[in-house]
């Protein structure tokens, strides 16, 4: 019946080392005077006066071409089709009635790794 875990025995357990081994005890003595003046000082600035922040309102930002403006909730949730009030269909909209205009983007590409002259490779078997 060996389910049972067995407790350590107590000189297998290590031993916490002591923060302060190794130091005079005037240190130890700063060091303890310096930490509870940072405690001090962090429950002051918890313990301080509460600011609060009021957010600001937003300013209205002009309604964008494409925005069919204020829609009724109702009207949005009722399932039937929303016919919008403006085309937007004409927008930005660029019609190009000769495309010899453009400029060839790929004129002056260079082609990266190609040799500029035909090689011809001897065969062996000629």
């Amino acid at each position: 019946m060996g389910w049972w875990k067995r407790k350590t025995a107590p000189e297998d357990e290590e031993e916490e080392e002591d923060p302060n081994a190794g130091l005079l005890p005037a240190d130890v003595k700063d060091l303890a005077v310096a930490r509870s003046a940072s405690v001090e000082a962090a429950g002051a600035l918890l313990d301080g006066p509460t600011v609060t922040v009021k957010p600001e309102e937003a300013a209205e930002t002009p309604t964008p071409e494409y925005d069919a403006g204020d829609v009724d909730l109702d009207v949005l949730l009722d399932g039937k089709t929303v016919e919008p009030s403006v085309d937007h269909s004409g927008l930005n909209v660029v019609v190009l009635d000769d495309v010899s205009d453009l400029a060839d983007p790929l004129a002056d590409a260079r082609v990266v790794g190609d040799v500029p002259d035909e090689i011809d490779f001897e065969n062996a078997e000629e």
